[in-house]
């Protein structure tokens, strides 16, 4: 079908097809010219291209129908108070026909301008809700800062292209609002677990959101699978009030029937609600319930948990009930029970004994049941250890030569114990309860200490310390050392041991040193003489109740040789390395001998050397020197106390001995 149609002044034909709608021309409300007079207006100024004035013109005359699309989407969602921008993209096709663009609000069934652009200005309309709150940029989007609530609604762009037509799209706008935190409040009434229905624990509110959130009971992080029906065991109310400002307020009631085991777990509730960018939710804080519940089982304390005699002991109960109870201790010792003071819930007994050991209890009355006594008890020990028994008893004297001698330590105790002796405080001789000694001797003497204690409990232990004495004749170990000071001197130092305590005697000009030592029964004696004579003789004579020993020494000037006779005295060091120079001495001389003998013999074979007696030579003798040396001859095994004599000597020496 044909049809004229008007075109920049001038009347064409143009095909239309039967299902194309023709679009009403939108009037503009600040101007009332045609779309006709707009187009000649445009035309007259110039300001339409000669390209698209011209396609204007050939696409109806060959039967091609214009066409103005709009892109938008069809939802769009925002926050309130936040800012929003709606796109609108036309595509027309045939370019730069773009003559106006509009925004429209949708009020029921009827809409509102909000915003006008033509080719020549653009504007925005005045006395609606959206003259502060708009802008459109150079891509026809059209910006709402800030959202409020009523903006949820449809908004329509509407574009007109001249002869190609005009266009629309409806965006809807959904608008959300974020719930406050939600406030939970607690029932300050204590709730009985003997109840027989479900009682209010607590209520949950949460304001201003959109649209209404949901509220969502907690327990220990696991979600109350509650429901809005009244039962016997668990339920909530829920209630939407919608405010002044349109947005929602929820509260919540939880009614609950609580158990003893509820007593330390924790309630709140949460919100949900719906936003643009997904669900959001948040949560209250976390409350106890009060709840009350009949005491059930009582525990009984013992403080300190390993007691021992002369401890302070303290008994504690404590029930298992959220009510009123009252406390009685008792204990029972040879099948009768008697009952203890006490003072709320503990009860204390000074300075314990083993005695005090046996069973003590607890009884606990609930003043709100008013039902049966509940009880309990525990079964006391009270550690103890006995002053410690020496086997055989002191005093402990015992004779040299004595043969597998033993010395028991035992102490009564509550539990297992360990023993231990030690010498001196702090060499450990034996590991166990009892000191063996197989042969005794001198230096078995001395004090011993054993230890008893109680591995189990703390700083329990017994300790008690003997004196060992040896008794026996006297026993000597001498030490002779010769030195030059102004002339030959001689030291004699001797050890004399016994039980009892030897008297030491010596010849001679003078006395000697004595030091006594009574702890290990031992006196050293220490004579110093100058060598004046060709003979010296020296006996130091030890004497107690049980024998005598004596040491003798005599010394030779002339053949300065001293010969000893008694008790060995011990290896001297000076005595030691002249008898090793002179042995080396010898050996030297005859390797020498016998290197003379061999160049001699082979002389004497290839006839180099005459025989007779004429051949003879006298061979003179070195001079002799009349050096002063003492050698100690002593045979005699070597004792202990040569470190002892080693280091009295070693104080006495003079700067110049030699």
């Amino acid at each position: 079908m044909r049809r004229l149609v008007p075109v920049g002044g001038v009347w064409l034909f143009s095909s239309a097809s039967p299902h194309s709608r023709a679009l009403p021309l939108p009037v503009s409300h600040s101007s009332s010219s045609a779309l006709g007079g707009n187009m000649s207006s445009a035309v007259n100024s110039g300001r339409a291209s000669v390209i698209g004035s011209l396609l204007a013109l050939l696409l109806p005359i060959s039967g091609i129908i214009a066409t103005v699309h709009l892109s938008t989407p069809p939802v769009m969602e925002a926050e309130i108070k936040k800012a929003i921008s709606i796109p609108c993209v036309p595509k027309i096709s045939i370019p730069n026909t773009l003559k106006y663009i509009q925004w429209f609000v949708m009020e029921k069934n009827n809409r509102q301008r909000i915003y006008f652009q033509d080719m020549e200005a653009s504007s925005i309309d005045v006395d609606t809700g959206y003259t502060h709150r708009i802008s459109v940029d150079k891509n026809y989007s059209l910006t709402i800062d800030p959202v409020k609530l009523e903006d949820e609604r449809n908004f329509v762009c509407q574009v007109g292209a001249g002869s190609t037509g005009s266009g629309e799209a409806t965006t809807l706008l959904k608008v959300y609002g974020a719930a406050e935190t939600p406030q939970i409040q607690k029932n300050d009434v204590a709730i009985s677990v003997m109840e027989k229905s479900p009682a209010e624990v607590a209520q949950c509110i949460t304001r201003n959101g959109y649209p209404v959130p949901k509220i969502t009971w907690y327990k220990d992080s696991n979600p109350l699978q509650v429901t809005s029906q009244i039962n016997n065991k668990m339920y909530a109310t829920f209630q939407a009030t919608q405010e002044a400002s349109g947005l929602y307020t929820i509260s919540s009631r939880l009614y609950y029937l609580p158990e003893k085991k509820d007593k330390d777990s924790k309630f709140y509730c949460e919100v949900s609600y719906r936003m643009p960018t997904g669900v959001e939710k948040e949560e209250s804080e976390r409350i106890n319930i009060s709840i009350t519940y009949p005491t059930e089982n009582v525990e009984i304390q013992i403080r300190p948990r390993m007691l021992k005699e002369m401890d302070n002991m303290t008994l504690e109960c404590q029930s298992d009930g959220s009510s009123s109870v009252e406390y009685t201790f008792y204990r029972q010792l040879d099948g009768v029970i008697e009952d203890i003071d006490s003072q709320g819930n503990t009860a204390v007994i000074n300075g314990v004994t083993r005695s005090d050991s046996g069973v003590y209890g607890c009884r606990v009355l609930d003043l709100d049941l008013l039902l049966d006594q509940i009880y309990n008890n525990v079964t006391v020990t009270v550690n103890y250890l006995d002053p410690i028994v020496l086997k055989p008893k002191a005093p402990h004297i015992l004779t040299v030569g004595d043969k597998n001698v033993s010395i028991s330590c035992e102490a009564g105790a509550s539990q297992p114990t360990k023993a231990a002796w030690t010498k001196h405080k702090k060499t450990i001789v034996s590991s166990r309860n009892v000191l063996h000694l197989p042969v005794v001797t001198y230096n078995d003497a001395g004090n011993y200490s054993c230890k008893v204690t109680m591995p189990s409990v703390k700083n329990m232990s017994r300790q008690k310390t003997i004196s060992i004495v040896v008794k026996g004749p006297p026993q000597v170990n001498c030490a002779m050392e010769t030195f030059h000071n102004n002339g030959p001197h001689v030291n004699l130092t001797c050890v004399f041991k016994g039980y009892p305590m030897p008297k030491v005697a010596c010849n001679g000009e003078k006395e000697p040193t004595l030091k006594y030592h009574h702890q290990k029964n031992y006196v050293v004696s220490e004579l110093i003489l100058p060598l004046t004579v060709e003979e010296l003789k020296l006996t130091c004579n030890g004497t107690n109740a049980l024998g005598s020993k004596a040491h003798s020494v005599t010394l030779e000037r002339g053949s300065l040789l001293v010969s000893t006779t008694g008790p060995s005295t011990t290896d001297m060091s000076h005595a030691k390395s002249s008898g090793g120079v002179v042995i080396v001495v010898i050996i030297v001389c005859i390797l020498l001998i016998a290197i003379l003998g061999a160049v001699l013999y082979f002389l004497y074979k290839k006839g180099k050397i005459p025989c007779g007696r004429s051949g003879k030579q006298n061979i003179a003798q070195p001079e002799v020197h009349d050096n002063s040396v003492v050698e100690a001859k002593d045979n005699q095994k070597v004792p202990e106390e040569t470190m002892l004599l080693q280091g009295v000597n070693g104080e006495k020496k003079p700067p110049n001995h030699q």
